[in-house]
């Protein structure tokens, strides 16, 4: 039974069934398989295909009543549907019109080959492995659901337990006293019966873990918080502290083991947290020390008189007495401010001896403030009398005089109540909280007169303020403080009436500012105060104004933020260029202090320009021309021009940016208004023949040829609307374009002044012209310098000086990654940029599949690489560690091994044979244009396009060439001739072809060499990807296996992140790397 008629086989073209007879000709059909699924009806035909190293799989049904083939597969990129199928699925369809098979299943294998037998075996071990894997992997699987059974079988059980635990448990502590250095505390724990806490860390890790836990017979169960008694947790906070404390002696004598406390530096706290606890037994006495007092020749000698047995402690300004039989914890109340527990401390070691003429400071600093708990027991008639004064009630005053001097000074009262000046008064006793007062107003003092017990604080002196409006409120804690009304309004925060009036005058911003507390013309004298950090202006009017204000503060970010100087300010206002006015907009609308007033002329200036809506209309003749998108691109950049702002279109590539600017140019064309495009050299003609295109209206002429020509055609300028010339010619000519007034300055490809000191860019920036519009599809390549460069030359000064700009926005940006100052860059930029992407606005353009190739190298050809990557990696390595990185030999090293990628021949004159990864790009060629594609082939080496042609000229496949050398007019020509005619091949040189060139006939590109710029490769792409282009552009990209090539394809995938937070679509770069990112490309996996 034969499945196919010739008939089937009219679904494909001419050239595919050529190319499907050539395959079976060529013994191509490794193997068919033919299943009846409907009994002289519906069949399935599946197929193996070899053709060359490549191997596909397809497959297709066939209804014979109704002699139709459908539903086709196939694996390979030039497979598309039932109606354009590839020649593989016609090779089976041949085969199928000269066989016929009688017996279903059929099947036919082709006699195997020693290779091939190879394969089978290699292919049937390789099926063994992976089934074993599959077991294990299987194995492993089982096991971990296992485990995951069990651990949630016990959590579910510890849950039950917990849930049914409803017992709660008691800490008691238990006391151990050794003597008086080996106070232990150990505890224990239970409901009904008690049992010992062995292990306190070990306890401690139960309940943190919820952990279970016997402890005996009749005890046992999980450690969680909620199950002990409220005092238990606070005995378990206690242990975690204990062992929390770094300067805590856990480890005494013998009882070096977890089990016990030593207490002794832990007593206060102890104390603080179960005086309460009937447990501990804790009992508070009052404290008398009893003292015999002997005076001799020299000095007076004091000593301790102390019978008792229990020892004291004593502990941060606190005294406790341990006593045992029975044991018992005595805490004696004092006052913190006492100097009893030191003089205890003291002499509980000696007797102390004071010379007389020491004594007057040994009463007031030590005696005085302990007199209360001492009892003199002998020698009290010895002392001289004290004629001290002891005060009560402490006051302080503070005041302001009319020479704006501020004074404080305090009184209290004596035993007969007496008012009694407290500062600097020698008559007064040791008294700690006058001792406080006068320290603490020390602290704020700038001078101080102690004969009149007065202390002045200076309103220049920073603390002053500082005194005011937070030492007051500290002081008040130990005494009654009262201030003047004056000194009251001082202290306080000053909420001004300041408001800001904006408004559009003469085509300028300008800000008005307005106050009815102080002359406006006084603010930028008050604000050079607030900078230098003053806390006070005194107002030509002689009052004071406080300088820490809510609108003050916002007022001086605010010129921050726009680089404004307070001399700006004249007489209360402030004007800006006009391109200020979203910014500042934006800005004050988040004002919360400042009160702003918009007058009708702002309000409606912003409302046209956020409906991005022009007065001017875009000339009807483009009406049919423009796409939806690009008509609102032309709308936008006529807004533009309305309101004299310029900005960045920073459309995707391929999108029209050049006819969306000659949309523009055409709708405001006027006689009298001539326009400058500055574009690359090759651009030139591109431009002249887009505008002659498009454009029934516009004149215009290419500024080219020798110096005197070129002059002649700037200064016919009358006769043109549009004068064309490159970055170069530009440089050359920029003197004769000192006396023109351009209305608008393009630059097209505007990355060519990114570098803001290069020639490029100051001749740019040199142009006369009233509006200024950039053209590039990656305005950030590297850096934000870039960005700012350009913007420098659309509306000098919008993002400020560049030192200001880098401290400001580049630096935050780049180095700390600063959220805030991005979106606030943002914020300034955005209005300014209109970016689009094909994803966005080109539905209908073609998706580019990308097919990334890894070749293996030869035996040879791998011996030879790693040659030269070890040599390279030790002169490298050495020269690492010099100051300054050498980029010169660094480029030079890693070109050498891109170029071994290629082809060793680009570098060994001994070598004959092509290389493998030159072997396999002709043979992707030659399927390539066997099924009808025509190819872009990009290389970064013209020597490797030299290599190339001939091994093209030799398989007989036709094909251009585009280098450097070649000329402005031979590339348009070449160009045309590729669109128009039959030629297979475009070989092109990456610098001299990656942007220009509108090459939509190619649906292949293949890019033999990565290049260290991503987009520059996907501006090459882009040549094939973009409109016009009806067909899927399939895209290869040639990597050698493990060699730098792989690796800089990794390495370009990191660098992308800084120009995809500004501008999108940018896909990284390779210009600037790091000594580790360097030397990682010469280290060998």
């Amino acid at each position: 039974m034969v499945l196919i008629t010739e008939e089937n086989l009219k679904i494909m073209n001419s050239r595919t069934l050529a190319l499907a007879r050539r395959y079976l000709k060529q013994g191509c059909l490794k193997r068919i398989v033919v299943n009846e699924l409907e009994k002289n009806a519906i069949y399935k035909v599946e197929g193996t295909i070899q053709v060359s190293s490549y191997e596909n799989i397809c497959h297709f049904f066939i209804n014979v009543p109704l002699h139709s083939v459908y539903s086709t597969h196939c694996e390979c990129p030039w497979y598309f549907d039932d109606e354009h199928i590839c020649a593989h699925i016609g090779m089976l369809m041949i085969y199928l019109t000269k066989v016929d098979i009688q017996n279903f299943p059929y099947t036919s294998q082709k006699e195997a080959s020693p290779y091939s037998l190879y394969n089978e075996d290699y292919l049937a071990r390789r099926q063994r492995i992976e089934e074993e894997l599959k077991r294990i992997q299987m194995e492993e699987s089982y096991q971990k659901t296992r485990d995951l059974i069990l651990q949630q079988k016990d959590n579910q059980d510890h849950l039950v337990q917990l849930e049914l635990q409803t017992q709660q448990y008691d800490i008691l502590p238990v006391f151990s006293f050794l003597d008086f250095d080996a106070f232990l505390l150990s505890f224990t724990v239970g409901a009904q019966k008690q049992y010992t806490i062995k292990n306190i860390p070990d306890f401690l890790h139960w309940i943190d873990n919820e952990q279970y836990h016997r402890y005996g017979k009749q005890l046992g169960f999980i450690h969680t918080r909620n199950v002990f008694t409220q005092q238990a947790q606070k005995y378990i906070e206690f242990m975690r502290m204990a062992y929390a404390t770094p300067d805590y002696d856990r480890y005494y004598y013998r009882y070096n083991n977890s089990r016990f406390i030593r207490i002794h530096s832990l007593l206060p706290a102890f104390y603080a947290a179960f005086k309460d606890d009937p447990n501990v037994p804790i009992r508070e006495e009052s404290f008398v020390m009893p003292i015999h007092i002997k005076k001799e020749a020299k000095h007076y000698t004091i000593s301790l008189v102390w019978d008792k047995e229990e020892h004291i402690l004593t502990n941060d300004h606190q005294m406790f007495a341990l006593q045992d039989n029975p044991f018992e914890i005595i805490h004696y109340a004092i006052r913190p401010q006492s100097s009893i527990a030191t003089l205890f401390s003291a002499l509980s070691e000696n007797p102390l001896h004071i010379p007389f003429d020491e004594y007057d400071d040994f009463e007031r600093y030590i005696l005085d403030p302990a007199r209360e708990y001492l009892q003199i027991t002998e020698g009290q008639e010895l002392l001289p009398a004290s004629n001290a004064l002891h005060i009560h009630h402490p006051i302080v005053y503070g005041d302001m005089d009319e020479n704006e001097t501020v004074s404080f000074h305090a009184t209290g009262k004596d035993e007969q109540g007496n008012t009694i000046e407290l500062l600097y008064n020698e008559k007064i006793s040791f008294d700690w909280t006058i001792e406080l007062i006068q320290k603490f107003l020390e602290n704020y003092a700038t001078w101080i007169d102690q004969e009149t017990h007065t202390i002045y604080m200076g309103l220049e002196d920073e603390r002053t303020l500082d005194f005011l409006q937070q030492g007051i409120t500290q002081l008040q804690k130990y005494c009654d403080v009262y201030i003047s009304d004056a000194l009251k309004k001082l202290g306080k925060r000053t909420k001004y009436n300041l408001q800001t009036g904006i408004r559009i005058d003469n085509g300028l911003l300008e800000i008005q500012l307005e106050s009815t507390d102080f002359d406006v013309n006084e603010v930028p004298n008050i604000l050079q105060a607030y900078h230098r950090k003053k806390r006070y202006f005194k107002l030509k009017n002689g009052q004071l104004l406080h300088l820490e204000s809510d609108q003050l503060q916002e007022l001086d970010e605010l010129m921050q933020d726009f680089d404004i100087h307070e001399d700006e300010i004249k007489d209360g206002k402030l004007q800006l260029e006009l391109y200020r006015t979203l910014g500042m907009n934006e800005r004050l609308n988040h004002a919360e202090s400042l009160q702003v007033y918009r007058e009708d002329s702002l309000t409606e200036y912003i409302q046209g320009f956020e409906e991005r809506k022009s007065k001017i209309a875009c000339d009807p003749h483009y009406a049919s021309i423009l796409r939806d998108y690009q008509k609102r691109g032309v709308e936008w950049l006529l807004m533009l021009y309305q309101y004299n702002l310029n900005g960045i279109l920073a459309d995707e590539m391929g999108l029209g940016k050049t006819l969306q600017v000659i949309a523009l140019l055409d709708s405001i064309r006027d006689k009298e208004k001539h326009t400058l495009i500055v574009c690359p050299a090759s651009l030139i003609y591109n431009w002249e023949d887009e505008i002659r295109r498009f454009s029934d209206t516009l004149s215009c002429i290419s500024i080219t040829g020798t110096k005197e020509q070129r002059k002649k055609r700037i200064h016919d300028i009358s006769k043109y609307d549009i004068l064309i010339t490159s970055y170069d010619y530009l440089r050359r000519d920029i003197e004769e374009y000192q006396d023109i007034t351009f209305e608008y300055v393009v630059l097209d490809e505007a990355q060519n002044i990114k570098n803001q000191k290069t020639k490029n860019a100051t001749s740019v920036k040199e142009l006369h012209s009233r509006h200024r519009l950039a053209l590039s599809g990656t305005p950030i390549e590297n850096s934000l310098a870039e960005l700012w460069s350009i913007f420098d030359f659309l509306m000098p000064g919008y993002l400020f000086s560049y030192h200001y700009f880098k401290t400001q926005y580049e630096s935050p940006i780049v180095l700390n990654q600063n959220e805030d100052v991005t979106k606030k860059l943002r914020s300034f930029i955005s209005p300014f940029i209109l970016r689009r992407t094909k994803k966005e606005v080109l539905k209908e353009l073609p998706d580019k599949v990308d097919h990334q190739y890894l070749i293996d190298f030869s035996k040879e050809e791998q011996k030879l690489y790693l040659a030269n990557l070890t040599q390279a990696s030790k002169e490298l390595q050495a020269k690492m560690n010099e100051p300054h990185i050498d980029h010169i030999a660094i480029l030079a090293a890693l070109t050498r091994l891109r170029q071994l990628c290629c082809d060793p021949r680009l570098l060994y004159d001994n070598i004959q044979k092509p290389s493998s990864k030159v072997q396999a790009c002709i043979e992707l060629v030659q399927i390539l244009t066997e099924h009808n594609k025509k190819v872009l082939l990009f290389s970064a080496f013209t020597s490797l396009i030299d290599l190339l042609t001939q091994e093209l000229e030799q398989n007989q496949i036709s094909h251009y060439v585009l280098t450097g050398s070649t000329s402005k007019e031979e590339r348009r020509q070449l160009v045309h001739a590729f669109q128009t005619d039959n030629t297979q091949v475009f070989l092109i040189s990456l610098k001299a072809g990656g942007t220009g060139l509108n090459l939509t006939a190619a649906e292949a590109v293949i890019h033999i060499d990565p290049w260290w710029n991503i987009s520059a490769q996907n501006q090459a792409t882009d040549r094939a990807h973009r409109i016009g282009q009806n067909a899927n552009v399939q895209v290869y990209r040639l990597i050698m296996k493990d060699s730098i090539e792989e690796k800089i394809v990794k390495m370009q995938e990191r660098k992308k992140d800084l120009a995809d937070t500004f501008v999108e679509g940018n896909d990284g770069s390779l210009s600037k790397m790091s000594k580790d990112e360097i030397l990682s490309l010469f280290q060998r996996d």
